[in-house]
């Protein structure tokens, strides 16, 4: 019995009765004519093959789910045309359905679970639609312009589990209908909710027992500010950007100065619009001092207002007003820092002035990119989106050398779902191909932004090395960006140094107690888990909304949280957190909880820390490996780890590919693990360790990848493809090459 994992088509002609009972020889010529002029073709076109006919219907097989899907939708929208020139009653609607699954391989048949989700999402579809399964859809998300919707778990008969159904939308352009965000917006960069005072500080002090202390710390005899947000004092109400964008990078400078602690202008902006007393502000925040004003632009003309007051004695310790031209918006900047240090006798140290907002002395170009952050800031659609997308590459046109604009260009293809990135004009390839271009031009004049995404980047192909070098000279730039902080917290977890992530999680609450609360938790769950506090790890992250729709953090913190319960040999808490984890990877369509997925996240540079991960997941019952991508395989045939590097180390491999159209690959692995691997036409240089019992590799620009290896029981031993590689998303057969 053959066994072997493919995409399958299923289609069903919706009325087939009702058809052939109204005109059965027209719709017999109907359904032949569409079988051989569109279906037959367009099948064979994407490589696909019809393995059986109904006279309503059809099964087709593809070795990738992506032509699978292509094939669908020319095959819809072929029906579409041919219904035209028809009258309705006459016109043929079909419904689709396709799942990535292993089928039973018997002559020119095919049969198992894989064929028969496939036939019962078809009957979830519309007339004239397509319905995939979560698989399907996660598969081909980055790789198509189409958009999906989610259906929920769907109970179909003869199926234990239930299966994730998406609707794909034929129509990219649909607004609010994708669920697919590929990579999560910055918090840091959309404006603080505004919260009750002692709400705020309430959560604050009590989500972790290091941060229950006085807002200011004792000890810090430096100047402590907070910039309020200024006030649009212009008649033309759009032009709340300017004081938006002014108080941010005049936030941004003040806190670079030596000798005084700024908090971080979402922290401030969280009273936009509010009229809490100054005092009240002042203890929410752990300042003396705060600084507010207003802006009012008329034509080139403008003026500022600005005073600082003292929280203490309620006195103004100094008021000033600017007046000048956009053109010197600069310099008025710089006259406003310069007073401001004056009257808190601080020492003024210059720096260059294309430091100032990434790299531009250019009004114009820093009026676009303001307008185009002040979009980016409240962004909630694809349009939106795009929208901001034009003001930075309008920005930069006029200023190459625009370091913050190129910055947040990149952080806007870093961001683009399949559906942004239509809006944009681009596939999500192309979007995702422009980052590292993007982030080259920034370097040049490099922002924090730009040291952000680099960070994250860096992290991600497992050098956190690098990435805390980099964030630390992301703090330089800017002292009151929380984000920075969280960042470094992230990096040095990551990277074996969790009681130093800690003491950045605490300089993040201090600089906005307010910043992303669960991904404080998080972050501080996973440093105690490292220290084998599992105790701590598991009161901490249990603080989070674990039940909340969002499962952006979640899932990060979810495998922490059961990993420790596992140590702890609470397997019903473990089980119930299980649960909600395998809800969390559903919405994210994997196919189900696995160490696979928990070792390309949860990127630690270090062997013994991603293993005290897996050993308590293991003990959770959290299995090595998805049980469809596993279909087949015995642990009797599994390579441990020392024989994975005994067989590949210093050895070149040959094969092809078992998922994408059967395409040949060649890999070589150096002793020291340097990667060259070719699959089909694309070539691509990496590094290649073990981990546990598991052969990871990464590539830059993309994410960790970590698999088993099995011999491969259906060749023949000392023949070709003797072994078989299983990762998530790709599978290898292949023979070693001495």
């Amino acid at each position: 019995m053959d066994r072997k994992l493919s995409a399958i088509l299923a289609a069903d002609v919706v009325g087939y009765s009702t058809l052939m009972e109204r005109d059965e020889a027209g719709t017999f010529e109907r359904l032949r004519a569409g079988r051989k002029e569109l279906f037959e073709p367009e099948i064979a076109r994407h490589h696909g093959q019809i393995f059986k006919l109904m006279g309503d219907g059809m099964l087709a097989e593809f070795g990738s789910v992506v032509d699978a899907v292509e094939c669908a939708v020319s095959l819809q929208r072929g029906l579409s045309e041919r219904n035209a020139s028809l009258s309705e009653t006459e016109q043929i609607l079909v419904r689709i359905g396709i799942n990535l699954g292993e089928m039973i391989v018997e002559g020119n048949d095919r049969y198992g679970e894989g064929v028969n989700i496939a036939a019962r999402l078809q009957q979830l579809a519309e007339p004239g639609g397509i319905c995939v399964s979560g698989k399907v859809a996660k598969e081909v998300e980055r790789k198509l312009a189409f958009a999906f919707e989610a259906m929920g778990e769907q109970r179909i008969k003869n199926i234990a589990e239930p299966v994730q159904a998406y609707r794909v939308l034929l129509n990219p352009a649909v607004a609010g209908k994708t669920l697919h965000v590929r990579r999560q917006p910055r918090a840091w960069r959309f404006p603080a909710a505004a919260a009750v005072l002692v709400l705020a500080l309430g959560l604050a002090a009590a989500w972790w027992q290091p941060w229950e202390r006085p807002a200011v710390q004792a000890g810090d005899m430096r100047p402590s500010l907070a910039v309020l947000p200024f006030e649009n004092l212009s008649d033309d109400k759009e032009q709340e950007y300017l004081a938006n964008g002014f108080t941010e990078d005049l936030t941004t400078e003040l806190a670079r100065l030596p000798g005084v602690f700024v908090v971080s202008h979402n922290a401030a902006f969280a009273y936009k619009d509010k009229n809490p007393k100054p005092e009240e502000i002042a203890a929410a925040l752990g300042v003396r001092y705060l600084l507010e004003g207003s802006i009012r632009r008329v034509g080139d003309d403008m003026r500022i207002n600005a005073q600082l007051i003292d929280s203490l004695t309620l006195g103004h310790l100094w008021a000033e007003r600017f007046d000048g031209r956009w053109a010197d918006v600069f310099a008025l900047q710089d006259r406003v820092v310069s007073s401001i240090a004056g009257a808190l006798e601080l020492r003024l140290v210059r720096g260059a002035p294309a430091a100032r907002a990434g790299g531009t002395n250019n009004p114009e170009a820093y009026d676009v990119y303001l307008k185009g952050m002040d979009i980016y800031n409240r962004i909630n659609t694809p349009q939106e989106f795009a929208h901001a997308v034009k003001y930075f590459q309008r920005a930069v046109q006029i200023d190459p050398d625009f370091g913050a604009a190129h910055a947040q260009l990149a952080w806007a293809y870093w961001n683009a779902d399949i559906t942004r990135a239509v809006v944009m004009g681009l596939s999500w390839a192309e979007a995702y191909g422009k980052i590292h271009e993007t982030l080259e031009a920034s370097s040049k004049h490099p922002s924090t932004s730009y040291y952000q995404l680099v960070a994250e980047l860096m992290v991600r192909e497992h050098n956190s090395d690098e990435a805390v070098s980099v964030l630390l000279k992301s703090v330089a730039l800017d002292p009151s960006d929380p984000w920075n902080y969280l960042n470094l917290a992230n990096a040095l977890n990551f990277n074996g140094r969790p009681k130093e992530a800690l003491t950045y999680l605490e300089a993040a609450a201090r600089v906005d107690p307010n910043s992303w609360m669960d991904y404080r938790l998080y972050q501080a769950g996973l440093a105690e888990f490292s220290q084998e506090n599992f105790e701590g790890a598991v009161r901490t992250i249990e603080k989070m909304d674990l039940e909340s729709p969002d499962p952006r953090v979640k899932f990060y913190a979810l495998q922490v949280l059961i990993s420790a319960l596992g140590h702890l040999g609470r397997t019903d808490r473990a089980a119930v957190a299980l649960e909600t984890f395998r809800k969390v990877v559903a919405r994210r369509m994997e196919y189900e909880p696995s160490q696979l997925i928990t070792q390309d996240y949860m990127v630690f540079k270090n062997t013994t820390d991603i293993e005290r991960l897996l050993a308590g997941l293991t003990r959770a019952g959290v299995p090595d490996l998805p049980a469809l991508a596993a279909a087949g395989m015995k642990s009797s045939d599994r390579l441990t780890g020392a024989a994975i590097r005994s067989l590949l180390f210093g050895y070149e491999m040959r094969g092809k590919s078992a998922l994408n159209q059967f395409l040949p690959m060649q890999a070589t692995i150096s002793a020291d693990g340097a990667l060259k691997e070719t699959v089909g036409a694309k070539t691509r240089f990496g590094t290649t360790w073990v981990q546990d019992d598991f052969i990871c590799k990464s590539f830059p620009g993309e994410l960790t990848s970590c698999g088993a290896i099995f011999r491969n029981v259906f060749k023949t031993p000392g023949r070709d493809e003797e072994y078989k590689a299983v990762y998530r998303w790709e599978q290898f057969e292949f023979s070693v090459v001495k």
